[in-house]
């Protein structure tokens, strides 16, 4: 599911995808990503990347606290 950035919307301004879905506004995301409906979510870290996969609803979480952080 890895993919080049190009050509991508990247999501969050760059930021851990999975730190945004928990509230944290602040953590940079880093080389591990995964690309959804056009979007390429950041990571921080690969634990970061499979608890954003692995845990429910956490696109949704992450657009919750990005639009009302």
């Amino acid at each position: 599911m890895e993919a080049s950035n190009q050509d991508k919307k990247v999501a969050y301004d760059g930021h851990c995808a999975f730190a945004v879905s928990t509230g944290k506004l602040n953590v940079d995301g880093g080389k591990h990503s995964i690309t959804a409906d056009g979007k390429t979510y950041l990571f921080s870290n690969p634990v970061a990347k499979f608890l954003f996969k692995l845990l429910p609803n956490r696109i949704q979480k992450a657009d919750h606290y990005w639009e009302n952080g």
